[in-house]
């Protein structure tokens, strides 16, 4: 099974350090943005390489195809006709500065070929993204939410 980037936005501290990271590893763009929701919450969104993927299937030219598990970008087949961006459930794809063709989370392909993990989940200092497989992190999740509710039957 694929590796994934996965979000806990409970531990998100809104550093934006995932963004300079991605910003540094891919010429000054980012394939991450923390938003903010209520002016109280940080969410880290990035491409969740979904499937089936909606961008996948608005793109008539196969510039995003789905590959062991994750949404790649062929740069080389895009035409600029921005389906993908308003195809996206979550509005992570964005216009390269030329404004031609777009951008969207590759995972750190040069990254992962080199042995090593995306660099927003590396540099997160709390944690909030982490590089794992679906397994490990619904079992992390669930194991959390037993714990978190274990304490508060305790507590009554």
């Amino acid at each position: 099974m694929a590796r994934l980037i996965y979000a806990h936005a409970e531990r998100c501290i809104d550093c934006t350090a995932c963004e300079v990271a991605c910003q540094r590893v891919h010429n000054g763009m980012s394939n991450v943005t923390v938003v903010r929701v209520e002016g109280r919450f940080a969410v880290p969104l990035l491409c969740r390489h979904c499937d089936p993927a909606p961008c996948v299937a608005a793109c008539y030219t196969q510039a995003l195809a789905t590959t062991n598990g994750t949404v790649a970008f062929d740069a080389a087949r895009c035409t600029g006709c921005g389906l993908c961006l308003v195809a996206c459930p979550f509005g992570v794809i964005g216009w390269k500065s030329d404004g031609r063709t777009v951008h969207k989370c590759d995972l750190c392909t040069d990254r992962r070929a080199a042995g090593q993990e995306p660099v927003c989940a590396l540099t997160c200092p709390t944690q909030a993204l982490s590089y794992e497989e679906y397994g490990d992190f619904v079992g992390r999740v669930q194991r959390r939410a037993a714990a978190k509710m274990l304490r508060a039957e305790v507590r009554r």
